[in-house]
């Protein structure tokens, strides 16, 4: 990358340019102030020849309307927009990482996949992203209608700490939204639109559903699912769902895996996921016993480790960057922050100009003023009660939330699952919600084969109790021996099986997939795996770099081994 000579941009120093396109520019950039503070964020600017298109200008204005209004930390997060000269610009949270495009394509150079947990993992985080944005109300309690419209690899962010954020409201649909896409225009990537999308017809949150499923196929398999040769050629594939599932091109994806994903990208949006707080359900219930903190973490190492190289010519390039800034902010002369954007009557275009010295002072007394009437309503008004237009309302104490449980059962097997002596589910694992609060039950476990497992949990108001089972196969009965016989030979008693012990497998520093007596089992960290009393072999493959190591455990009846390497 060519170097950047740092440049003053109104009350901000652009330090290192990012990316250009075709309708904007964007930067890193540093903001100065008294005794040595400074916050690094980024700026994106419209290029100046599109800041005289009427039309870019209000999408550009939408987008900061839309961001501004979310406050998620799965959402980049909007800190400023304006005009300075003929640059309309927003300013935003810098996230130091890249997108999913950029992730898949450095994969690709490795001829390397990105490992399963991980692709569920950022899918996983976008939809708490995008269910907030889709249910996000207004200051009466009036739902926006926000649809991104535009979910894509390169406006997912992922930081080099493992942290996922959606980025680009340009041309999300939503009430306040100023421009209305015309009839027949398609906005957005076509190999990432809905089959509704692409047809042209009104679209919902579900549609952001489609393209997330898109995006966890092609993390799965490293390959594009939709995109041809030409524009026309992928929409019609996407209207048509023409589709295979992730394992027909990566055999490691699991069969339930595949489901979830096909699910996502129904043809019919009333077969995928209701909303996109199903659909994270989903992917946590399948990522589970990891955990999204220790996979968040994962993931961090993961990008390090994967970008290494950028991650030092970044820090290089803001450092030298933030010098060269720091002294042009060291000559500046002083900034006017006094003036504002006022809107001129009978047109839709905004101006600068600078407040009146009248307009300040009846400014001041009129704070004055509500200062005085807002000292003398508090004092009136008893502190229990709330506002409401003319009345006043006793506020209620917040409504305890039900809790909820799910139990996994090790080894899958058909089992009873039995709750205070009340039959509730046949099979290796049953998830219930809205369970009464403060209460004390039971749980016991029945199948063919296993020892009946019996245990007593106490759920409180919201909470989300996760219990792993790990059944013990039950011992043959030990068979009396006969008396011999003149005739016949002694026989010795049959032995006894013993209970087998547990495994725990975890690694420092990163993360790796796991075997055991060479069969694969899972991805690290791996808690009290159920192994025959004995000795084994355990065997980990880093998922960065592939480095393999070994190891011979010798597994202990009814005690847990822990391996760290």
């Amino acid at each position: 990358m060519s170097p950047f000579n740092p440049e003053s941009f109104g009350r901000y120093f652009l330090v290192d340019k990012i990316a250009v396109g075709g309708m904007a520019e964007v930067f890193k950039a540093k903001t100065f102030s008294h005794g040595g503070f400074e916050k690094l964020l980024v700026i994106k600017r419209i290029l100046e020849h599109l800041s005289e298109n009427d039309e870019f200008v209000e999408m550009f204005i939408d987008e900061a309307k839309i961001s501004v209004e979310l406050q998620h930390p799965n959402i980049i997060q909007i800190y400023d927009f304006g005009r300075i000269h003929h640059n309309y610009y927003i300013a935003m949270e810098c996230v130091e990482g890249k997108d999913i495009k950029g992730i898949l394509r450095k994969l690709a150079e490795r001829r390397k996949l990105m490992p399963t947990e991980f692709a569920i993992y950022i899918a996983h985080e976008m939809c708490k992203g995008l269910d907030y944005a889709h249910k996000r109300p207004d200051a009466h309690g009036d739902l926006l209608g926000i649809v991104h419209r535009d979910i894509s690899p390169s406006n997912i962010l992922v930081s080099y700490a493992g942290e996922i954020k959606i980025a680009d409201f340009g041309i999300a649909k939503a009430r306040i939204s100023g421009y209305n896409t015309r009839d027949g225009v398609l906005k957005g990537k076509f190999e990432y639109m809905s089959p509704e999308q692409a047809s042209g017809k009104s679209i919902d949150a579900r549609s952001d559903m489609f393209a997330t499923g898109i995006i966890l196929h092609e993390m799965l398999t490293g390959r594009r699912l939709f995109k041809t040769d030409s524009d026309i050629k992928t929409l019609e594939r996407i209207k048509a769902v023409d589709i295979k599932p992730p394992s027909h091109l990566n055999p490691a994806v699991p069969k339930r895996l595949d489901a979830l994903v096909l699910r996502a990208m129904s043809q019919d949006p009333a077969e995928r996921f209701a909303d996109a707080r199903a659909f994270q359900s989903a992917l946590i219930e399948f990522l589970y016993p990891a955990t999204p903190d220790l996979t968040r973490e994962h993931l961090g190492h993961f990008m390090t480790e994967l970008f290494s190289t950028e991650i030092q010519g970044e820090r290089d390039r803001l450092l030298e960057g933030t010098r060269l800034a720091t002294e042009l902010f060291d000559h500046a002369p002083e900034i006017d922050l006094a003036e504002e954007w006022v809107e001129e009557a009978g047109s839709g275009q905004t101006i600068q100009t600078r407040p009146a010295r009248t307009s300040v002072l009846l400014t001041i007394m009129a704070i004055a003023v509500l200062s005085l009437g807002v000292f003398w309503f508090a004092t009136k008004t008893p502190t229990p009660t709330a506002i409401e237009g003319a009345k006043i309302v006793q506020q209620q104490p917040e409504a305890p939330r039900p809790a909820e449980i799910h139990l996994r059962i090790k080894p899958q097997v058909e089992a009873k699952i039995f709750v205070d002596g009340v039959h509730v589910a046949t099979g290796h694992q049953w998830m219930q919600s809205g369970l009464p609060i403060e209460r004390n039950f039971e749980v016991r476990v029945e199948a063919a084969g296993y020892q009946t497992h019996v245990d007593t949990q106490t759920v409180a108001d919201g909470d989300r109790l996760r219990l792993s089972i790990t059944l013990l196969e039950t011992s043959p009965p030990v068979v009396a021996p006969t008396p011999p016989s003149p005739a016949t030979t002694p026989q010795r008693p049959s032995a006894t099986v013993p209970d087998p012990g547990k495994i725990s497998v975890n690694v420092r520093d990163g993360w790796a997939e796991v075997y055991l007596n060479g069969r694969p089992i899972d991805t690290t960290p791996l808690y009290n795996h159920s192994l025959p009393a004995g000795r084994h072999k355990v065997m980990i493959v880093n998922g960065a770099t592939g480095e393999r190591k070994r190891r011979t455990v010798t597994i202990v009846p009814g005690e847990t081994t822990r391996v760290t390497f």
